[in-house]
């Protein structure tokens, strides 16, 4: 690892911190000068009063450093709790750029225990303490995490899990129900009368951590040949292999497997059972999870490459050093290597004047925010509840009407190219794929345009409309290889959709469409959005946080909603496949429609039922020949060529016609 802390000749000191529910390890570097220290760990980012447990404890690490009283160029934090909590990111960062640094670099502790253990090499780790859970990337940029549900509900294999089970095993033999003599021993060398055992647990301040506290025992009795106790471990390498298999598969199974954490450091107890049943390439762990939050601060530092797990980081400056936005650039899957470890991520630098203090956080989306005043949504009375869920839709028009200007260039463009023969293709996960689905679909019977001149490409494909496949959105490689299936060229259009603004499908198939030369037009819900990044046209709508927090298909699936059918619509305006406010290219393809039609041609014509129904009739009941025929005094047959030759304007063809448009 360089030692070297410089960028553009200036200097700096790092400080990285590793905290885990059972300790914290902080480590300052400043060029050759090197010191650590280590602390008591916290329940996490997710407690009541999680942001004040994290800046205590870098407080106090800063102190046994030696800092107090001064700031650090760069902070990294790999935090537990750091998924579970993501509202409370900004807060965290905000305080921390106060009181300790002026880059603030945050991500998950299995995340930082990644890197430490594999660098930026495609692979699974499992990050085993007093939890567990598993990480799995890929070089494309897709990842996946497998358990890490906390001690009540998972964290199998974990710590908390082999300690449990040995104090299980203690109180057995101590019952006369079998168990380990050699257990209850220890259990009561370290808890005294076994009797109080439960009490002690129950209320203690953090249950899981006095649990795992008994797994150094139960591996001291495993290596003296205590079958209960061997046989505990066993079955915690065999759950963590379970958990790591999990996370593989739903990447690539064909990546590599890494055991790491602090309970890795058992040895062959646990590692041998857990290789055993991995099957496959087990990397051993190159270095520890307080080196990979190392690694972090100095690649958020120097602007370098970032890691295969950009999409798990938050940077965040006070400076305008660095802007704080560590992004993807999404690139097409054939570019990058199977194996290689080619990174995806690039930290993308800002200048900002020097006391600029706007901190800009990747991570903690406005999307994803918490309303504090719904903290009680569930106790209300059912009126309240709608009554909130409404006055939220009613800020979504106002939101809308802000993007005027971005929409209209957008749907000029994109006149233009399908008015010179190109298409239009939209690209959504989830409920933006079926909304982009459903305008699509619509748009024929409406305007009479062919199919296959807007079609929606969802994620998980057709099937994915009736029956929710939520993890496609993740799968990159797969929109871009949409886009490519679906023959997108440089006369084409490809509007990508996505709340969130980063979601993997779309960022790949608006890559992948600005390869050949496609228009690209990116949609999302929040400010400064990644798909933003390198699109034609980038209209943002920021909705804000739900009230269902996350829930996207409220507001934000509304205003997706009202963008996608004006957008169209204006197009379709712009196509001439309206007249005034008449759909007049409608297929007038059932009794309510042809109702329809002659209501239209009678108003647009000024002539009654009859006429209008016989202009139609001899059109093929084609509303807009019908109309130019009627206005224009012609035959149907040259009512069609005056068309042709005003672009299918209705205006455009009485100009040729000789009538007068109304």
């Amino acid at each position: 690892m360089s030692t070297t802390n410089e960028h553009d000749g200036v200097a700096v000191d790092l400080l990285a911190v590793d905290l885990g529910k059972t300790g914290a390890r902080g480590r300052w570097r400043s060029g050759g000068e090197v010191r650590e220290a280590a602390g008591p760990g916290v329940v996490g980012l997710a407690a009541a009063d999680g942001v004040e447990q994290v800046v205590g404890v870098v407080r106090s690490l800063t102190g046994a450093l030696g800092l107090d009283g001064s700031r650090v160029g760069v902070l990294a934090v790999g935090l537990v709790g750091y998924h579970a909590a993501s509202a409370r990111r900004e807060a965290l960062a905000a305080a921390l750029l106060d009181q300790v640094a002026d880059t603030v670099v945050l991500t998950g502790d299995v995340t930082t225990t990644f890197v430490g253990a594999v660098g930026d090499r495609p692979a699974v780790v499992v990050a085993a303490g007093t939890g567990a859970v598993a990480l799995a990337a890929d070089g494309a940029g897709r990842t996946a995490v497998r358990d890490g549900w906390g001690f009540l509900l998972g964290d199998d294999g974990s710590g908390y899990a082999v300690g449990r089970a040995g104090l299980r095993a203690a109180l057995e033999h101590r019952d006369g129900r079998g168990g380990s003599a050699a257990l209850e021993r220890a259990a009561t060398r370290r808890f005294g009368d076994l009797a109080g055992l439960p009490s002690a647990v129950h209320s203690a301040e953090h249950p899981s951590r006095l649990v795992a506290s008994f797994a150094r025992d139960v591996a001291d009795a495993a290596r003296a040949g205590d079958d209960a106790a061997v046989r505990i471990w066993a079955e915690a390498g065999a759950a963590l292999a379970r958990t790591a298999v999990a996370a593989r598969d739903a990447v690539d199974p064909g990546l590599p497997v890494c055991l790491a954490g602090g309970l890795a450091e058992v040895g062959p107890l646990l590692t041998e059972p857990f290789a055993a049943a991995v099957g496959g390439t087990v990397l051993p762990a190159a270095g520890t999870s307080l080196d990979g939050a190392e690694t972090l601060a100095r690649q958020a530092w120097s602007g370098g490459p970032g890691t295969v797990l950009a999409d798990q980081v938050t940077v965040t400056s006070r400076t305008g050093r660095v802007a704080g936005t560590l992004r993807t650039t999404p690139e097409p899957a054939d570019d990058t290597p199977s194996g290689t470890g080619h990174a995806v991520g690039t930290l993308r630098t800002t200048p900002e004047p020097a006391d600029d203090t706007r901190v800009e956080v990747i991570g903690a989306l406005a999307t994803e925010g918490v309303r504090d005043d719904l903290l009680d949504l569930d106790e209300r009375d059912t009126g309240s509840v709608l009554r909130e869920l409404w006055e939220a839709e009613a800020t979504v028009a106002p939101a809308l009407l802000q993007v005027v200007p971005t929409v209209a260039a957008a749907v000029d463009d994109i006149a233009d190219r399908l008015r010179g023969g190109g298409r239009m293709f939209y690209l959504g996960a989830g409920t933006p794929g079926r909304l982009a689905f459903v305008d699509a679909s619509e748009l024929p019977p409406t305007y009479g345009t062919p199919a296959e001149l807007v079609r929606a490409l969802p994620a998980g494909g057709v099937e994915a409309m009736v029956q929710a496949r939520e993890g496609a959105e993740d799968d990159g490689p797969a929109g871009a290889a949409m886009v490519r299936e679906a023959g997108v060229g440089p006369q084409d259009v490809v509007v990508g959709i996505s709340a969130s603004g980063r979601t993997p499908y779309v960022l790949h198939g608006l890559a992948a469409a600005a390869e050949v030369g496609a228009l690209t037009v990116a949609v999302s819900n929040n400010e400064g959005a990644r798909a933003s990044a390198g699109a034609d046209h980038a209209i943002e709508v920021p909705t804000g946080p739900e009230v269902i927090s996350g829930s996207t298909r409220l507001k934000a699936g509304s205003a997706q909603k009202m963008l996608l059918g004006a957008l169209s619509t204006a197009v379709m305006v712009r196509l001439g496949k309206t007249h005034g406010p008449f759909m007049v290219d409608m297929q007038a393809s059932n009794i309510k429609l042809r109702d329809r039609a002659v209501r239209m041609v009678q108003r647009v014509a000024g002539c009654d039922a009859a006429a209008a129904t016989a202009a139609l009739e001899e059109s093929g009941w084609s509303t807009k020949v019908a109309v130019v025929q009627l206005l224009g005094g012609v035959p149907s047959d040259q009512a069609r060529t005056a068309l042709a030759e005003g672009d299918g304007s209705v205006r455009g063809a009485l100009a040729r016609a000789g009538g007068e448009p109304r």
